[in-house]
């Protein structure tokens, strides 16, 4: 056995205060936009909402800031979508697609300027994201990929394919100066495995503490936006109502505002009052993604995540990525590994229990995979929430059937770079439409 049952609780959490910042809503209040959820999506939309603006904004917490899937994730951000381009192109317009990706690509530069405006200066590592292919079949569906990137205009990765191999890939001319060959001890070295993979491809990531981020975020608006921002942590959302005004209610109080953001990915959404099936009750998917972490004392760990895609289980791909980064726990360098999803049962309980199943699900991958045995006195198990939508492309923008209805949610897996570019694309759009 490489792992056992250990602590519940995520590294982020551990790093993050856990003093209140907002009083619960006992109230009737008065603003000009209430934000459902304070997770990085939430406080990052808050953020722009308040930049060079007049605007009051609200925000409603259902426990504390950056408690939910901001501080129960895998500390990644991804440049990226898990959905193909080829895939994605069954229901949205390739340069819709590039457009997305294009967008999120940028995200590293967001964050890294908003740590900075926010006197977070330790708060964005940046690094490197290793994905290993195993088959002819994942690097001609990569090859692909790459094709329909280009023809679009979105963002390329190089591929590296093991010399041996290569003779056997008829590779698109337009990609060649793209495509490079290696060795297999060059591809074992560089995604950290005992196992062969024949194909590597590496993309620009970031690592991060997202609920500290969102903490902090939020400590910046109160103190610099004493009257134009609002927190209420305690304080979940049981329904919005749009009559002549939105409002947002709690059990003790509600908001009146002119629109509602939503933003709490894969936590179930508020109730929308008079409206049978808005956009984001036809479309979002509920998981739960299972997390082990413990700490190294490698000082040569790669600064990289490496993701390994297992032929027969596309749904469900186990991860592991290590970095140089020390998080905590004396210092050391913190080795994360996870990846199984399942949808989510209303009876698991996000913040104490671990899936059954899932420990050898793991601890599987880990005995065949991993060079170095877990100990057990340094490790954190944890789970977090994530939301999916049918059609893999992110809820980001206005629902078009409920006026006053706005999202910025269903990070469909790939971490806290898209939320930060959804929360500036949402307030840039709400500020443009309550100008009219």
């Amino acid at each position: 056995m490489y792992i056992m049952p250990c602590e519940i609780i995520s590294p982020w959490i551990k790093e993050m205060e856990d003093r209140p910042m907002g009083e619960p809503l006992v109230d009737d209040e008065r603003t000009d936009i209430v934000i459902v959820g304070a997770g990085i999506a939430g406080t990052s939309t808050a953020y722009y909402l308040l930049q060079e603006s007049d605007l009051r904004v609200s925000l409603l917490e259902r426990t504390k800031v950056g408690y939910g899937a901001s501080g129960r994730n895998g500390g990644q951000g991804i440049a990226s979508v898990e959905r193909s381009f080829k895939d994605l192109m069954g229901t949205h317009p390739g340069a819709e697609i590039a457009s997305m990706l294009n967008d999120i690509d940028q995200g590293h530069r967001m964050v890294d300027e908003i740590c900075r405006h926010i006197g977070l200066e330790d708060g964005l590592f940046k690094t490197t994201i290793w994905t290993g292919l195993s088959s002819l079949l994942e690097i001609q569906r990569q090859l692909e990929e790459m094709r329909l990137r280009a023809q679009y205009g979105a963002p390329i990765h190089p591929l590296m394919i093991d010399k041996e191999t290569i003779p056997l890939v008829e590779i698109d001319p337009g990609l060649a100066d793209m495509v490079s060959t290696t060795t297999t001890s060059k591809l074992k070295e560089v995604l950290c495995t005992r196992d062969r993979y024949i194909a590597a491809y590496p993309a620009p990531a970031s690592l991060a503490n997202s609920g500290r981020i969102s903490q902090t975020i939020a400590r910046h608006l109160l103190d610099n936006y004493p009257d134009r921002f609002v927190l209420h942590e305690e304080s979940p959302v049981t329904s919005i109502s749009f009559t002549d005004a939105v409002k947002a209610r709690s059990q003790e109080g509600s908001v009146t505002a002119d629109a509602a953001v939503i933003c709490t990915n894969g936590y179930p959404p508020p109730e929308i009052e008079s409206y049978e099936v808005p956009l984001i009750s036809r479309s979002l998917r509920r998981y739960v993604a299972s997390m082990v972490a413990h700490t190294s004392e490698e000082n040569n760990a790669p600064g990289a995540f490496t993701y390994f895609h297992e032929e027969g289980d596309p749904e469900q791909e186990p991860y592991f990525y290590l970095t140089r980064r020390s998080f905590l726990l004396n210092g050391k360098d913190l080795v994360t590994v996870g990846g199984p999803q399942q949808p989510i049962s209303e009876e698991l309980d996000h913040g104490a229990e671990y899936p059954s199943g899932i420990y050898a699900r793991i601890d599987g991958f880990l005995s065949r995979s991993y060079p170095r045995k877990l100990r057990e006195e340094e490790m954190m198990c944890w789970n977090g929430p994530m939301g999916y939508t049918q059609d893999g492309m992110r809820l980001v923008g206005q629902d078009p059937q409920v006026p006053g209805l706005w999202y910025n949610t269903a990070c469909n897996g790939i971490g806290f770079l898209p939320s930060i570019v959804g929360g500036w694309r949402v307030a840039a759009e709400l500020k443009e439409a309550l100008s009219r």
